[in-house]
């Protein structure tokens, strides 16, 4: 004992140990004071009391007067006893439990329960108080106050309402472009027209006869049809009107038999409203003798001016285009007078019968200065054919569709022939510059269906008439193989070169025919008609409006024009058509001419393709290509 330091006084050594110290020699003999001042979280009571704590030390095994007790038991019977050892190797090792009440509740989770600090605030509005949150004083930034909670709300909605538009917006913009991306062209490029001749296409007061308010009811059919402009033949009075339909009386007015003037405007405003154009016939022979002199020939208006203005000393130069001076004649008349009832442009006929043509060019300025430039001037071919060189070069400045016809009846030789050289010729494809219109039927020509002749020949040529470069126009009634008028007892013999000019035919289901069952048309009705052409036509015509390959009339570059066309013909009745144009699909017609079902190797030109207009797109290789009599094909090519 004097080794260690440790007094031997028997005085202190018969000092009577309390018997808890005997019974648990680990439980501390600090004085409440001594207690106080070595562990933080106990508090002294003021008036000199202690205050009774439980307490527990932490070699002394835990006490949980709560139903916790299982947890507490297993915290502190890892180590219930001490052992201690001396130096010298003699160790003496006492374990001790005493179960204080002020050791065991340190480590009892409700210990702290009863401690509140007495000096503190009352927690404020925004949740800073004396529970875990900082107390706010004098020197605290106001933000600290701010309602954070309501804050974070709101930042969070604004940035999902961000979010939510922004998303909104994207969906929008996909949703409003274009489904396509095509070149455009004028409304009278590459588009379809639709030529009528008024008297037979459908009656309105059931007196046998078309009439103007009968296109009016039907122009839901052409919408559907797909065409972009109506073409009216000859809607001018004549002493006998239609059986003598081209001896016109006058240039501006309109034959009673098919209605007034008002009634022009109101087709032409139904068929704006369907996005369609009116094009008009402007027969001058045999109502006009000769064209006449032009003013244009020996002077050309310039307006240009200049004027001073006095108010600021400065010059306003005004200065426009040379524009040819209008001849005051019948013809700028009628094309001033119909321009105001809404008619988009004018098909001049009968140029070609006049002998005289030294002004023609200077006319067709004239013309096409009237009409301006969004509606079109069209001529004949047969036109080109009659004035010289230099002359053509300055009238085809002024035109804007040049009409040829197609004889579908001389074979496929004679119609590649044909078709080649007029894309060869002056009016080749170009753009900007004059157009083709292409013919195949018409007022002034045989119906391509009539007796002898299959009735799938008309619905192969309007599908080949489809597929060429420029404006197809197509007759009414051969969307329908529509047949001539056949007047099997010979009572209209007077009319029998009209017969081509057969009423139009309506689906039996129709709730409107041309006529009422009581009233007998103008001409004898039609034998048959094939209703089932009617939606092949229709798709070939929309997939036509949607495919550059088809409509584009020439494929245009900086500095060079090329065609994306191109004419072949295989054994002595297949006539090929191909189209294309870059980075689009190609597409090709074959069509059959003959009256035999061929076989043929076609692989030197195509290999394979998808077959159009049909429900089924069936895949077809031109190793073994089979194609019927009077059948026309339309493939979309493989690349």
């Amino acid at each position: 004992m004097n080794k260690m330091g440790i007094s031997t006084d028997p005085a202190l050594l018969d000092v009577e140990l309390p018997r808890t110290l005997i019974e648990s020699p680990s439980v501390s003999t600090f004085l409440p004071e001594e207690e106080a001042s070595i562990c933080p979280l106990l508090s002294s009571n003021t008036n000199g009391s202690t205050t009774p704590m439980t307490f527990s030390h932490p070699l002394t095994p835990c006490i949980d007067n709560d139903n916790d007790s299982n947890t507490s038991a297993n915290l502190c019977n890892e180590d219930g006893k001490v052992e201690t050892s001396s130096s010298s190797g003699s160790s003496s090792g006492i374990g001790m439990s005493v179960p204080d009440e002020t050791s065991t509740t340190l480590f009892n989770k409700h210990s702290y329960k009863h401690l509140q600090n007495n000096n503190t605030s009352a927690q404020d509005s925004n949740g800073h108080g004396p529970n875990g949150n900082i107390p706010l004083g004098k020197d605290t930034p106001s933000f600290v106050s701010w309602n954070w909670p309501l804050i974070r709300k709101c930042t969070f909605f604004v940035f999902m309402s961000s979010l939510l538009a922004m998303c909104a917006v994207v969906v929008a913009m996909i949703v409003t472009l274009p489904k396509t991306c095509n070149p455009k062209t004028m409304w009278y490029r590459g588009s379809v027209f639709y030529e009528i001749f008024p008297a037979s296409f459908q009656d309105s007061d059931n007196d046998g006869i078309g009439d103007l308010r009968g296109i009016v009811q039907r122009s839901d059919y052409l919408k559907s049809l797909g065409v972009s402009a109506v073409r009216l033949n000859s809607i001018f009075p004549s002493p006998h009107y239609p059986d003598d339909f081209k001896n016109i009386t006058s240039l501006t007015d309109v034959s009673k038999v098919l209605g007034t003037v008002e009634d022009v405007q109101q087709l032409s405003q139904a068929l704006h409203l369907r996005n369609m154009s009116l094009v008009l016939d402007l027969p001058l022979f045999p109502y006009l003798k000769e064209l006449g002199k032009s003013d244009g020939a020996s002077a050309v208006k310039v307006l240009a001016s200049t004027t001073l203005n006095v108010s600021d000393g400065m010059t306003t130069t005004t200065t426009t285009t040379p524009r040819p001076v209008i001849t005051t004649n019948l013809i700028t008349q009628a094309l001033q007078h119909w321009i105001k009832f809404g008619v988009d442009g004018f098909y001049i006929k009968g140029l070609e019968e006049f002998v005289e043509l030294e002004d023609i060019d200077y006319h067709m300025a004239e013309w096409k200065d009237i009409l301006g430039y969004s509606r079109v001037l069209i001529i004949s071919e047969a036109v080109l054919e009659k004035v010289k060189e230099p002359q053509r070069s300055l009238l085809l400045r002024h035109v804007d569709l040049v009409d040829v016809h197609l004889n579908v009846f001389n074979g496929a030789k004679d119609l590649e022939e044909r078709i080649n050289n007029v894309l060869a010729s002056e009016i080749a494809p170009a753009d900007p510059g004059v157009w083709v219109q292409w013919s195949i039927a018409g007022v002034d020509s045989p119906r391509l269906t009539r007796n002898g002749v299959n009735t799938n020949f008309t619905l192969t040529a309007t599908l080949m008439q489809l597929m060429l470069p420029g404006t197809p126009n197509i007759f009414y009634g051969d969307e329908i193989g529509l047949q001539a008028a056949k007047d099997q007892l010979n009572e209209h013999n007077e009319t029998k070169h009209l017969h081509h000019l057969s009423t139009m035919q309506w689906p039996e289901n129709s709730t409107q025919q041309f006529t009422n069952r009581e009233t007998l048309p103008w001409l004898p009705n039609a034998p048959t008609a094939n209703f089932d052409y009617l939606p092949i036509v229709s798709r070939m015509i929309r997939l036509r409006d949607r495919s550059p390959s088809i409509y584009k009339n020439a494929i245009c570059k900086t500095e060079s024009v090329l065609p994306n066309t191109a004419i072949r013909r295989s054994e002595d009745d297949i006539l090929i058509v191909e189209r294309l144009y870059p980075r689009r699909n190609s597409f090709a017609s074959i069509s059959n001419f003959g009256q035999k079902r061929l076989t043929l190797d076609m692989s030197s030109n195509f290999y394979s393709g998808v077959v159009m207009l049909h429900d089924s797109s069936d895949k077809i290789y031109f190793s073994d290509f089979q194609i019927g009599p009077a059948e026309s094909i339309i493939v979309r090519l493989d690349k």
